[in-house]
């Protein structure tokens, strides 16, 4: 009779099929692998001195880092942000014209007290697009925005859910990354009635 079990053909297989892999991977491995000082040099150049894809993951950071600063009001990590003469538009056109220019970081900081709108809320980075050019960076990036407001006598507690477009221009300072410019672009929006969370007693 043919066996019934099969769990140790299949783990033979198995095993059998994954070193034919592993071989596999190390000899395409040892293909792509620099074979000498300058080649690995020639594979890390885009790297260059001023270290491009670190900037890159640090001005991503520097994106997470605003949200997470307007979503808690933070006023003193908002601030370490942007520069001295950074200016921020807000309420600008889908395009990025018009709207209404924050200039300098006291007229910057100052704009999250608007925050104080909305009891809760919410940001979270859709996608962005970064290019440094050595200490100085252009960004394009997306975002959603969940907007908790109050209840008023005439209104119940509102959800505002908005897409919103940052333009974005970045300078690489003692400090690290800092936002020179930014340009706020709300894209879309909806409102909804919020519904109150049952929390245990």
């Amino acid at each position: 009779m043919p066996p019934t079990d099969f769990a140790p053909e299949r783990r033979r297989m198995l095993t059998m099929l994954g070193a034919g892999a592993a071989v596999a991977g190390f000899g395409a491995l040892a293909a792509a692998t620099p074979a000498n000082a300058e080649d690995l040099a020639a594979t890390t150049s885009s790297c260059g001195p001023t270290g491009s894809v670190e900037d890159e993951l640090a001005i991503h950071r520097l994106l997470e880092t605003y949200l997470f600063a307007v979503d808690t009001k933070d006023k003193a990590v908002f601030r370490t942000l942007f520069t001295d003469d950074a200016t921020l538009t807000v309420m600008a056109h889908p395009d990025g014209t018009a709207g209404i220019v924050k200039s300098g970081i006291e007229a910057v900081v100052a704009n999250l007290d608007g925050a104080a709108a909305w009891g809760y809320s919410t940001h979270v980075t859709a996608n962005a697009f970064v290019r440094v050019a050595g200490r100085t960076a252009t960004g394009d990036s997306h975002a959603t925005a969940q907007l908790v407001y109050p209840a008023t006598a005439t209104a119940p507690e509102t959800v505002v859910v908005r897409g919103i477009r940052y333009r974005d221009e970045y300078v690489k300072t003692t400090g690290g990354w800092k936002i020179r410019k930014r340009v706020f672009s709300p894209l879309w929006q909806y409102n909804g009635t919020a519904v109150q969370i049952a929390y245990p007693n």
